[in-house]
């Protein structure tokens, strides 16, 4: 007989007719399940020739299968009510779930994410081929090497895989996903026509995908003259930093990417591993200037730059186009990032770089989002591009490029609406300040809410708050180190100009990263803190961990004895969220203050700290909320809730006891 396979399972049935009454068997590579599959479908098949002895092994086999078919959550079925819905509808939905996986409600991304595993052939029939064009060239050159992808002569892919997997690989293999909107492009005809149809699915671009870049063209042609969203990532990573230990060793930029690997270098198998080690492909400064050759003419589009750069080279070469560009009128937010390390905190280097520039010619009416990091601009002609600001965040410049008191007082006076402010060996330049030149003006800022201070000396942060009044700051983040800094501790506990308040006395959230100061100012902070509602913490120093003892409102002695204190500090604090603190510790401040009547409700520990299975348990118990976060490596970044109450397993559980 024939080979029989199932339809809509291409390759999973694969069967032979052999044996009494041409019963189907199975092929000869069976697993358990391939075995007792075949059990089944040979009682089905005898039940079904018996019922109806008209029918021969063939048709009872596809009566059998239609019926399968007829309940398989994979195949759509008659008149679903998805299909029936409006396009327009149905996009809406393609955006809300595409914004959803933004924003990590749905999908919480891997590092360790590797496309080479996904199949993607699964669901698909066969008029529903990958379009190559979608892919980043990294995750199409991994499904190439396991045999994955096929080009056919028309330029579309064919997708193949093993149809058998064993349990065990089954097992391993690591939860996979595509973006949001090339996933529902290639569910069927209908919903890629939509899709592809809708604008708003294809306006975030990337270029990771590399030189020449075909996926960000198509998506720019996708958008359709809608706004873009823009974010650009050349920089070194963490694995190629931890390599070079000295400056002879340093990364250094390739004269061309195209010119090491061809135009094909995302494809070609031998340098698979530059795309696994490295989060983006390496781009060269002639792919660079190739991807601001094909965004610049679109800057009328630009509704969100984020730039981030290992080398000055690559910013410089930014600004520069960017000072050629007229306006950008749709550009709500700007964040340029340069991690370039200066030889001193003084001078900017390189010097024959240093030239400030005026962007968008000082011409980006809706503009409110700003964050300059280790980049400079023209600022006595960009006060009309920094005015009606809504986030401010200026870090590690330099002395001499930085803003006057001055014209750092116009850039706040012109953002009336400025929400938060956040200053990292950043601001107006020490200089005036050393010189007295900040003079008597106050930098009244009533509208904001959030203000961070980071990496300054004691002496200009000090003089810095003393220039500042911002009565309605609720949440203030603080990183000091290598000096102490009890001055400006107590300032903060001092009023600040035109009120009668301290900025401590309205906070609601409050951060400390660093803050090596004296335990008597320490006290005077905490004493302050009435209102607080979540305390954020990172206990690296001894200061630090002090800070975190006097939250107990009963001291712990070695002998086991205790002494109530002379107040409860913070009495409103619901959540603390902590780096550097035990399992152990952390269950007696929880025992401590829900003892004196005020519970702590939510947790949020890193997952670097050591904890194990019980004290979890104990926890879970005893609090309302228990989560684990990963820690960021990026200063201004949030830190990534990973898990809640599932971290870890009963194995993994070993590993921390």
């Amino acid at each position: 007989m024939s080979i029989l396979q199932a339809p809509g399972n291409p390759g999973q049935f694969q069967t032979q007719f052999q044996g009494d009454k041409g019963i189907p068997a199975m092929g000869p590579k069976q697993s358990s399940r391939d075995t007792q599959l075949a059990d089944d479908l040979k009682k089905e098949v005898v039940s079904a020739m018996s019922a109806d002895s008209s029918l021969t092994p063939q048709t009872a086999m596809m009566k059998i299968t239609k019926e399968m078919l007829a309940n398989n959550p994979f195949v759509t079925p008659s008149g679903c009510p998805v299909n029936s819905l409006p396009p327009e509808l149905l996009a809406h939905i393609f955006v809300v779930g595409m914004q959803m996986e933004e924003e990590g409600e749905e999908v919480e991304e891997d590092e360790d994410f590797d496309m080479a595993d996904f199949d993607l052939k699964d669901g698909w029939t066969d008029e529903e081929d990958v379009d190559p064009d979608e892919l980043d060239a990294g995750m199409v050159a991994r499904l190439k090497s396991k045999g994955k992808v096929e080009q056919r002569a028309d330029g579309a892919m064919d997708v193949d895989g093993e149809d058998e997997s064993s349990e065990e690989d089954e097992e391993e293999e690591e939860e996979m996903f595509l973006p949001f909107q090339v996933l529902v492009s290639h569910v069927c005809r209908h919903w890629r026509e939509v899709a592809i149809e809708t604008p708003e699915l294809w306006t975030m671009l990337t270029f990771t995908e590399g030189a020449p870049f075909e996926k960000s063209r198509i998506w720019i042609q996708r958008a359709k003259g809608g706004p873009l969203d823009i974010e650009i990532d050349y920089t070194f990573s963490d694995d190629e930093d931890d390599d070079d230990d000295d400056d002879d060793n340093e990364p250094q930029p390739v004269e061309s990417t195209t010119a090491l690997y061809g135009h094909q270098h995302a494809t070609n198998l031998n340098h698979i591993d530059c795309f696994h080690a490295c989060a983006h492909p390496p781009f060269s400064l002639s792919d660079f200037k190739q991807i601001l050759d094909i965004i610049a003419p679109l800057v009328a589009q630009w509704r969100s730059l984020v730039v981030s750069t290992s080398t000055w080279e690559y910013m410089h070469t930014l600004l520069s186009r960017l000072s050629e560009c007229p306006s950008a009128p749709l550009l709500e937010t700007l964040k340029l990032r340069d991690e370039g390390d200066s030889e001193d905190d003084e001078t900017f280097s390189p010097a024959e770089l240093k030239e400030p520039f005026l962007i968008f010619n000082g011409n980006a009416p809706k503009l409110h989002d700003v964050t300059l990091w280790g980049v400079h601009l023209d600022w006595d002609r960009s006060l009309t591009l920094l005015s009606d600001l809504h986030d401010l965040g200026l870090a590690y410049h330099t002395e001499d490029v930085r803003p006057s008191f001055a014209t750092f007082t116009q850039i706040i006076a012109s953002s009336p609406n400025l929400r938060t402010l956040s200053l990292c060996q950043s601001g107006p330049r020490e200089n005036d300040c050393e010189e007295n030149n900040w003079g008597t003006d106050i930098i009244e800022i009533s509208s904001l809410k959030e203000l961070t201070f980071s990496d300054h000396k004691n002496s200009y942060a000090t003089v810095l708050l003393q220039k500042l009044s911002v009565p309605n700051v609720h949440s203030l983040e603080l990183d000091f180190y290598d000096e102490d800094y009890t001055k400006f501790v107590k300032q903060l506990t001092l009023p600040m100009p035109k009120t009668n308040k301290s900025i401590l006395a309205g906070l609601e959230h409050i951060k400390i990263s660093g803050l090596p100061c004296n335990r008597a100012s320490m006290e005077s902070m905490l004493g302050q803190l009435a209102g607080l509602k979540t305390f954020t913490i990172k206990c690296f120093g001894e200061e630090e961990q002090e800070i975190f003892k006097q939250l107990f409102p009963v001291n712990m002695t070695a002998g086991g004895s205790t002494t109530q204190n002379r107040r409860i500090y913070c009495p409103n604090l619901h959540t603390l969220k902590s780096t550097g603190i035990c399992g152990a510790e952390m269950r007696k401040f929880v025992e401590a203050r829900s003892a004196a009547g005020v519970p702590i409700k939510q947790l949020k520990m890193s997952d670097e700290d050591v904890i194990d299975e019980a004290e979890i348990m104990w926890l879970r118990d005893h609090v309302e909320e228990l989560n684990f976060f990963e820690e960021s490596d990026e200063e201004f970044d949030e830190e990534e809730v990973v898990d809640e109450f599932t971290l870890w397993d009963d194995d993994d559980m070993d590993d921390y006891a």
